[in-house]
């Protein structure tokens, strides 16, 4: 049903010009933005491929401010879905921490430019919790019945990120399931990624029990994606 991510760049977004002082005496803004782009040799949402096991250009942009609230679009090339060719994430929502707990929740717009039926909605709830060298995180995602598809849809995954000592490596797993647009699909993944500076180089094995009919079942199949971010 969906063509990451993730992430119409932030247009009109009023930056507040004021700034807190923080605990340790350093100045935190109001609103930050970051940027991130990325190139990726396949682009795979929850175990699917959506660009045909092809490459694809990513970039990003977030505004967070210092009271819990963010906004965010993310853009990529998808292979024809709707007789569009792009897809344009838009989000926003609320993020904080309460015992130990980081925890958000998000509103996501899939926007396919010039496709016919395509555009939907998710809601998206996310928990974290770092012990130690591990971070793991559970995602309940829900998309109500719309105008693209005929049932609801509800995705959970859970996925770890361990750090590797001092090293500058992180293990990540992650395992999800998804049912309504995909029956009673899983999908799990294995990867590791390097960070130099403010690069990111990855590369994460992507599996499905998917076996759709033609295309679909195809772009469901195992695979490696090979990954390089800059976050700036």
């Amino acid at each position: 049903m969906r063509g990451h991510i993730i992430n119409i760049l932030l247009a009109g977004a009023l930056l507040l010009p004021s700034v807190a002082r923080a605990q340790d005496g350093a100045e935190t803004p109001a609103v930050s933005i970051a940027y991130n782009a990325a190139l990726v040799s396949d682009y795979r949402f929850r175990g699917i491929s959506y660009t045909t096991r092809h490459p694809a250009v990513q970039v990003g942009a977030d505004l967070t401010t210092r009271s819990g609230w963010f906004l965010g679009t993310w853009w990529t090339n998808v292979s024809d879905y709707g007789t569009s060719n792009l897809e344009i994430d838009l989000y926003g929502g609320y993020g904080g921490s309460v015992a130990g707990f980081d925890y958000s929740a998000t509103l996501y717009t899939y926007v396919y430019p010039g496709g016919v039926n395509t555009d939907y909605y998710e809601l998206q709830g996310t928990i974290a919790r770092t012990i130690g060298p591990v971070t793991s995180t559970l995602t309940l995602a829900y998309t109500p019945n719309q105008w693209n598809t005929d049932r609801d849809n509800l995705y959970v995954a859970l996925g770890s990120d361990v750090a590797l000592g001092q090293l500058p490596l992180t293990v990540s797993f992650s395992v999800g399931r998804e049912n309504g647009s995909y029956d009673h699909k899983w999908d799990w993944s294995a990867g590791l990624t390097y960070k130099l500076d403010a690069l990111d180089l990855s590369a994460t094995y992507v599996d499905s029990n998917y076996k759709g009919a033609l295309e679909a079942g195809k772009n469901a199949r195992a695979g490696v994606v090979l990954s390089a971010k800059a976050s700036f």
